[in-house]
């Protein structure tokens, strides 16, 4: 993500997740997480045919750690985010953090009704 050329801030604190999930937009600069999947990165045509083509390369990949991983993962995908790293583990787009699940798993007086309903896999 640095690589492309996005500033990136880490938020370690607690109240850091529930102020980022009100605050969208600061001065002008749209804050997105780095951890949720659906992160879009502008791409031109030889990025994108490349990117088509390991994609293409990795689709037998994807499929079989898909089905040795099987329910502890939703799906395996390709991505373009990644430069150094060989994966990546991200959240669901509309679902809590892994940050946040470690917050609430931690709460004390915590109702567990909706965890099953945000949490990731």
């Amino acid at each position: 993500v640095t690589k492309r050329g996005f500033e990136v801030m880490y938020m370690c604190e607690p109240i850091d997740e529930y102020c980022v999930q009100q605050l969208k937009e600061y001065e002008g600069k749209k804050l997105i997480s780095a951890t949720k999947e659906g992160l879009a990165m502008e791409e031109d045509e030889d990025e994108k045919k490349a990117f088509e083509e390991a994609k293409a390369k990795s689709e037998g990949l994807c499929k079989l750690m898909k089905e040795v991983l099987d329910d502890k993962v939703e799906k395996v995908t390709v991505s373009n985010r990644l430069a150094d790293s060989p994966c990546c583990l991200v959240t669901g787009e509309y679902g809590w953090s892994a940050n946040m699940e470690r917050i609430m798993k931690a709460q004390a007086l915590r109702d567990s009704t909706q965890s099953a309903y945000m949490s990731s896999k």
